[in-house]
C-alpha cells in the first residue's frame, strides 16, 4: 500500500559563513507515501485561499512527519499547504501543491 518513496525536506540555517551570508542546509528522511489525487472540493476550497493543490500523500506513520513544509516526489518539490491525520487509520495524509523551481 504505501511503496513509493519520497523525502521530507526542511531547509534549516544552521550560521553565516564570514561574509555574513546565511548557511542554509537541506535536511531530507525518506518516507513510504500512497499518492493520490485532491478532491474536487479541496481545489475548490484550497483555491479561494490562493492555493492550487495537486496531490495528495497518505503516510502511514505520523512519527515521521516533524512539520516540514516540503515533499520531494520523483524530482519534483511540492509544498505542503495542509495536514489531516485519520486516527482511525493511524494516517496522516499531505495535500501539497507544486512548487515553481525559479
Amino acid at each position: 500500500m504505501y511503496d513509493d518513496v519520497a523525502k521530507l525536506v526542511d531547509y534549516v540555517t544552521t550560521g553565516s559563513d564570514r561574509y555574513g551570508n546565511r548557511i542554509t542546509t537541506k535536511e531530507e528522511t525518506e518516507v513510504y507515501v500512497q499518492p493520490r489525487g485532491v478532491y474536487s472540493s479541496e481545489f475548490y476550497n484550497a483555491s479561494q485561499l490562493g492555493h492550487k493543490p495537486s496531490v495528495t500523500f497518505i503516510m502511514a506513520n505520523r512519527e515521521d512527519y516533524d512539520e516540514q513544509p516540503i515533499i520531494e516526489y520523483h524530482g519534483q518539490e511540492y509544498s505542503i499547504i495542509r495536514v489531516d491525520w485519520d486516527a482511525q487509520r493511524d494516517e496522516i495524509q499531505l495535500v501539497c501543491e507544486k512548487r515553481v523551481k525559479a
